[in-house]
């Protein structure tokens, strides 16, 4: 980090303290708001603006010792609902699985299947179809960071077999593609991806509603899937230059990769079964043997598949070297989600007050309004504050202000996955989301060269999240 960082980090910091003491000296208790509840807020709003401007990592580990001292909750209870929430430990287990994959070459091997096929050769948008599908079908059931590292070496190893350079417009549709794909997993998806289950616990706690990773992966696939043909559209009507495809050969690609060795096979194979029993108990409940283990939650199927992909030996090595992938292992984003969870808890509890505090600034406001209208509002708040900003953030202060405005009107579960959706929808800006540095970072695309291709995703986002989004998410949780 450059001076300069530390310098503009150290200012905002000290923002965020006034801040906080200007709410807790001038944010009096009234009807509903409580002391407890001005000490929370004088903790909450100030760590929103760090996490919005300065980092989410050192950040999150002062918010759970300061949420401690508020007394709104004890210490045990903090490092319960943080740490120890369902959120960290599902996250962790499928991060651990997914580096599994990574190292057993099952995620490189996958890739390239689908760019190697034989229809692709001298057809560039087929193969870009092909490849962008795969980084999709990949990206479902893997941490888009990790999923984001791995596509970007293989799109650079793809560049130079093509001959390509940077700024040169194939070179910068590719890299675009796999940024779009990369947002849309992050949040389409709940397996191993932060956002999904960071919402889905906000509103076990401050609802006592439960949404199934059934039914947020099945509106996670339509939509993805809807979009998918709406970026190769966007593409087709950016055509860009791709002569250089001509040096594209699918048979020396497949012939430079390395097969897929015995613990790669293995390794693919309990992943498999891992995410079978994530999604179909909660379809098939009403059976149960799968009334039990969809109790169980989906952090237990991968723990197993953990402990058994430790104990399974290939040549001496074990399938999954554990404590060498937990160094792989994203820890500020997982301590995020857990801090995050844990706020949920003070958010809602009737000795804060916050709720219906919120209620009577938010109501007045937009309360009077259409549920439909209320919906679309929020919605498009929440994708214009996504690309600028960070998308995690974005969303816990979406959903919280759709709480109070559509608990009683609306069903939470569906408007859970719109607004989590919504808030992925994240490529404008290199601040957009947690990935977005990789790509725009070392000049694989630019905003300049990018940005009606961006505002054209972005908008057909909304578009979809809007009439056919709500009308799917709330069927789904019907």
């Amino acid at each position: 980090m450059t001076k300069q960082s530390l310098k503009l980090q150290s200012l905002h910091f000290f923002a965020a303290l006034l801040l906080g003491l200007l709410i807790l000296f001038f944010l009096k208790p009234g009807e509903h708001l409580t002391a407890v509840g001005v000490r929370v807020i004088a903790v909450m709003i100030p760590m929103l603006y760090l996490w919005l401007t300065a980092n989410t990592h050192w950040t999150c580990l002062l918010a759970l010792a300061l949420l401690v001292t508020t007394g709104a909750m004890s210490a045990n209870e903090v490092w319960a609902g943080s740490l120890g929430s369902f959120v960290v430990m599902t996250v962790l287990a499928y991060m651990i699985l997914n580096v599994c994959l990574k190292e057993t070459g099952v995620i490189d091997r996958i890739a390239i299947w689908f760019i190697t096929r034989p229809f692709v050769r001298g057809r560039p948008y087929l193969f870009m179809a092909m490849f962008f599908a795969s980084n999709l079908l990949i990206g479902m059931f893997m941490e888009n960071l990790t999923l984001a590292i791995i596509y970007i070496g293989i799109t650079e190893g793809i560049a130079r077999h093509l001959k390509l350079e940077k700024g040169d417009p194939m070179y910068t549709v590719l890299f675009t593609g796999v940024m779009w794909g990369n947002v849309l997993v992050a949040c389409c998806s709940p397996v191993a991806h932060v956002l999904p289950n960071v919402l889905m616990a906000l509103l076990e706690t401050q609802a006592g509603i439960r949404v199934s990773y059934a039914s947020w992966f099945a509106y996670g696939t339509i939509f993805s899937a809807i979009m998918f043909g709406i970026m190769m559209l966007i593409i087709r009507i950016w055509k860009p230059d791709t002569s250089a495809f001509q040096n594209y050969d699918p048979d020396e690609i497949r012939a430079s990769a390395a097969p897929l060795g015995k613990a790669g096979v293995i390794a693919a194979a309990v992943f498999l079964a891992v995410i079978l029993f994530a999604l179909l108990p909660s379809s098939l409940s009403f059976l149960p043997v799968f009334s039990v283990i969809n109790s169980w939650g989906a952090a237990v199927p991968a723990l197993f598949a953990i402990c058994l992909l430790a104990l399974i030996h290939i040549d001496g090595r074990a399938v999954l070297d554990v404590p060498a992938a937990m160094k792989q292992i994203p820890l500020p984003s997982v301590i995020f989600a857990g801090t995050v969870s844990v706020f949920a808890v003070p958010l809602s509890s009737e000795g804060t007050g916050i709720t219906p505090w919120l209620g009577e600034i938010l109501v007045p406001v937009l309360g009077g309004h259409s549920v439909w209208f209320v919906l679309v509002i929020l919605i498009a708040l929440a994708i214009l504050m996504t690309n600028f900003l960070s998308n995690m953030v974005t969303q816990i202060l979406f959903f919280n202000i759709g709480f109070i405005l559509l608990r009683d009107s609306f069903s939470m579960g569906a408007f859970c996955i719109l607004i989590g959706v919504a808030s992925g929808i994240a490529v404008a800006t290199p601040s957009a989301n947690i990935p977005s540095p990789l790509f725009f970072g070392p000049g694989h695309i630019t905003m300049r060269g990018t940005w009606k291709a961006n505002l054209a995703f972005v908008l057909a986002g909304f578009l979809l999240s809007v009439v056919p989004g709500i009308a799917l998410a709330a069927a789904l949780t019907a």
